[in-house]
């Protein structure tokens, strides 16, 4: 492929080469190799190698690229320029959509401005060993460059690592016990004498004790709780202590020209993009929200009898709380409220018939699905034992279902029952015609998209469950339960026992009732903003939906207008919906599950195999009662002390 002539108007300015235009005409080839030859883009790496010394300008080159700036591009490229995930994210957001005048020159802006890429970054390293030898000579920043990026970085990192909240995390001694109290010191005698052995094993034993207290950091809230600021700091610290181990290498002769420059090129490819920045981070929140997601409430999985029927006594319960706030829903719904005033009196209804079921230990059906895929998604983590996790699914279908039929087969002769009790009282039902009719038709499987809105309650079932695992995680990072039993304040208030009673509760069912008031707000506001952009929506939650059914067919009933078809098709919905609700919600907590915790769709395809030849063979151990003798499994939720 011939290479074409270079243009000195474009690589001179004033009798200098212009780095900018280089790089670009450089890039314009293609980095992929042809069969047999070397790729076109070495090539031209190699006619320009000449080109230049043939002109002499080698030596002007090397003194364009050794900028100022040179010092900045060493220290930040590929590091984040804010200490906050907010903050990044934030700065990374404006540099997308509005335009940055950057400093005449600066190396830094002039990679962010390449628009580079990750095959540049392989590109560099495939270059053969004559190329970089020759361009290294050129291109290597004198040692005081080194020097001052290195020390620079070194105070930024100690500024950071000094930080109260990350000193928090090793309360033990004093703040000048932090080996980034002794950073920036360890790091200029390093660099001030680079071929010193001691003063290199120094910042060696300087740089491994902060990798320790990094991954204490990291222990600390594994244990307790994630904060995306803090988890976001911790990695910036740990690039920051790498690349200054790298920049004293360069210090001290040692250092690999080729990786740095291809690791500076993957830093600007990645440093303005927000999926990589939240990638990581983001991802630690979401395996501790998952964690604790299956930590909350009061349901377990039945291993035996037992315990399944616990399960249905227990959903019972919540049946008949449901009939109730299925009753307050019509009544609100009757009166002539403002949107905003009847949308805030739904979702009270909702959130506090939810949060009395947590408090009297009854069971709501569509809060477990989320729970246990936590739980199966932890199984499939933990090993390969297939057998175990079929019957951890079993156990979760057949828990779910005695869950679904307690609560549907105690709210409909509950809700029939306050018919009854109205009509005693009232001579009528409590519903009108047309809401009655409503609630009838809106039941019909097939009319309108009643299964299109069961999924989506399964939708906002999975989000408030998200809820619940973030305010838990909250909860456990600030050792909320602890602080409340050891406030001074609240122990003159309720006494000592009073306190530490209060922060029992709190751990217990404060993530509950944090899922229970989202859930509650999801099921009345969401379709009120979707009828805000002129899209209906409404909501189909299994239990609330038989309350309703029996509401409206027992006052329809009593008018004489009750058509016995449609409260079979109703019946016939009832179940639908309720395998849509549960469907739903349980692939996506599967799904966030298994992306928080890494792994990868071979797995649910293999356990997706095995649950149809297994359910294929016998039903009823996936749809009815567990065996007699218990299931040798561990308990999928630990009760909270």
């Amino acid at each position: 492929m011939p290479l074409p002539d270079l243009r000195l108007d474009d690589v001179l300015l004033g009798g200098s080469p212009r780095p900018e235009p280089l790089l670009r005409w450089l890039l314009a080839a293609s980095p992929e190799a042809p069969a047999g030859g070397e790729p076109h883009r070495t090539a031209q790496l190699r006619y320009l190698l000449g080109a230049l010394a043939e002109r002499g300008l080698t030596g002007p080159l090397a003194e364009a690229w050794n900028h100022a700036s040179a010092i900045r591009l060493l220290a930040e490229t590929g590091l984040p320029d804010r200490t906050t995930l907010m903050g990044e994210g934030f700065l990374r957001l404006a540099d997308h959509l509005i335009p940055r005048l950057d400093p005449e020159g600066d190396l830094y802006a002039l990679l962010d401005r390449l628009d580079l890429k990750e095959a540049d970054a392989a590109w560099i390293e495939s270059l053969p060993e004559d190329l970089r030898a020759a361009w290294g000579r050129i291109l290597a920043p004198p040692q005081e460059t080194w020097v001052h990026a290195a020390c620079l970085l070194s105070h930024r990192a100690a500024a950071v690592g000094l930080s109260r909240d990350l000193l928090a995390l090793s309360p033990e001694g004093s703040d000048a016990d932090s080996p980034f109290f002794h950073l920036t010191r360890a790091v200029q005698e390093a660099a001030d004498r680079p071929l010193d052995a001691s003063a290199h094993a120094a910042w060696e034993a300087c740089r491994t004790a902060c990798v320790a207290t990094l991954a204490r950091a990291h222990a600390s809230l594994e244990a307790r709780g994630v904060s995306t600021d803090l988890v976001f700091r911790l990695e910036l610290l740990e690039a920051q202590l790498a690349r200054i181990d790298q920049l004293l290498d360069f210090a001290g002769a040692r250092g690999d020209g080729t990786a740095l420059a291809a690791e500076l090129v993957r830093g600007s490819a990645s440093q303005h993009g927000l999926r990589f920045l939240l990638r990581t981070v983001v991802k630690r929140l979401a395996r501790k929200v998952v964690e604790h997601t299956g930590e909350t409430g009061e349901h377990y999985i039945a291993r035996d009898r037992a315990e399944w029927w616990a399960m249905g006594r227990s959903a019972a319960g919540g049946g008949l709380v449901t009939s109730l706030t299925a009753l307050l829903k019509a009544a609100f719904t009757a009166l002539p409220l403002a949107p905003l005033l009847a949308g805030l009196a739904l979702s009270a209804n909702y959130a506090i018939s939810f949060c009395a079921m947590q408090l009297m230990g009854f069971s709501l059906a569509s809060k477990q699905p989320a729970m246990t895929a936590a739980a199966l998604a932890r199984a499939l983590e933990e090993g390969d034992d297939q057998a175990r996790e079929i019957e951890l699914v079993a156990a979760i279908t057949r828990t779910q279902v005695i869950a679904t039929l307690g609560n549907v087969l105690a709210t409909t002769p509950a809700a029939l029952g306050i018919v009854a009790l109205w009509a005693w009282a009232t001579g009528h039902g409590p519903l009108g015609t047309e809401s009655a009719l409503h609630g009838l038709h809106g039941t019909h499987p097939f009319h309108g998209w009643t299964l299109v809105y069961a999924a989506m309650t399964g939708v906002l079932l999975w989000l408030s469950s998200l809820a619940a695992g973030w305010t838990a995680n909250w909860s456990a990072y600030r050792c909320l339960p602890e602080a409340l039993a050891q406030n001074h304040r609240l122990q003159g208030w309720l006494g000592q026992a009073g306190a530490a009673a209060l922060g029992r509760f709190i751990h217990r069912h404060l993530a509950g009732f944090a899922g229970y008031s989202a859930l509650g707000g999801l099921l009345v506001f969401v379709p009120m903003a979707f009828a805000f952009a002129g899209i209906h929506l409404e909501v189909r939650h299994v239990t609330l939906q038989a309350a309703s059914l029996a509401l409206a067919s027992a006052s329809l009933w009593l008018k004489g207008i009750l058509a016995w078809r449609e409260v079979l098709w109703g019946l016939l919905g009832i179940a639908l919906i309720g395998v849509m609700n549960f469907a739903f919600s349980f692939a996506l907590a599967l799904w966030t599950a298994l992306r928080a915790r890494d792994l990868s769709g071979r797995a649910g395809r293999r356990l997706g195999i095995g649950l149809l030849k297994a359910f294929n063979r016998q039903p009823g151990r996936f749809l009815g009662a567990p065996p007699k003798t218990p299931a040798k499994a561990q308990p999928l939720v630990e009760e909270p002390h």
